[in-house]
């Protein structure tokens, strides 16, 4: 029995492009006839398709390839929670008062698809870079 380490076949990847662009559209068809940015809209559904996106095979799929997909999302998660903490601190609650006020934050679909965007590109980077280094 051949152990895998993503659920999702190679073909996945298509069914999370086609989210992440449907999300797309649907967010700027809300922009442009009713005027609405809804980021928590936007990142559900980059999130849902990043997730299938990211944890789908590679048509290569050996240990190095998920060596850098770990390598990816374990430093995405990092600067992702980084960016988190900062824009909280900095945009929402920079001026807050325990005595008075909520604490804001961003919802956790939006660290989410953060997370997974940067995953998914430090993931190609790396990729690429490789296969440059294999070359020369």
């Amino acid at each position: 029995m051949k152990q895998n380490s993503f659920p999702y076949a190679y073909w996945v990847k298509i069914l999370g492009v086609l989210i992440i662009l449907a999300c797309i559209v649907i967010f700027s068809m809300k922009y442009y006839y009713k005027g609405i940015f809804d980021f928590n809209e936007l990142a559900v559904g980059l999130s849902w398709g990043f997730v299938f996106f990211f944890f789908s095979k590679e048509k290569t799929d050996d240990e190095m390839m998920r060596g850098l997909k770990f390598r990816s999302l374990s430093n995405a998660i990092i600067i992702a929670f980084s960016i988190t903490q900062l824009y909280n601190y900095f945009f929402l609650n920079l001026s807050f008062n325990r005595e008075h006020d909520d604490i804001l934050s961003i919802s956790a679909y939006q660290f989410l698809a953060l997370t997974l965007i940067i995953a998914t590109v430090n993931f190609y980077y790396l990729k690429h870079r490789l296969s440059i280094n294999e070359v020369e």
